[in-house]
């Protein structure tokens, strides 16, 4: 292990094996990121988090005061 020498295209060949590697792996979140950073699904999104959090408003006043007029 001491006079261990590399190849000289050890490192090239390596970090060919590595991007290679990262690009198999990578191609999923990328999309999904781009998808994400338009300004379309921005405004979807938010939309669709205002709707959701009314329903749940909603439906605690509801769970609240519909026992009350029951009685």
């Amino acid at each position: 292990m001491k006079a261990f020498k590399p190849s000289h295209n050890f490192v090239s060949r390596v970090m060919e094996e590595v991007r290679a590697y990262e690009a198999m792996r990578t191609p999923y979140p990328l999309r999904v990121r781009f998808i994400l950073s338009t300004k379309v699904a921005r405004y979807v999104l938010t939309s669709a988090g205002a709707i959701l959090g009314l329903i749940n408003l909603i439906r605690m006043y509801l769970a609240v005061f519909s026992p009350v007029m029951c009685r």
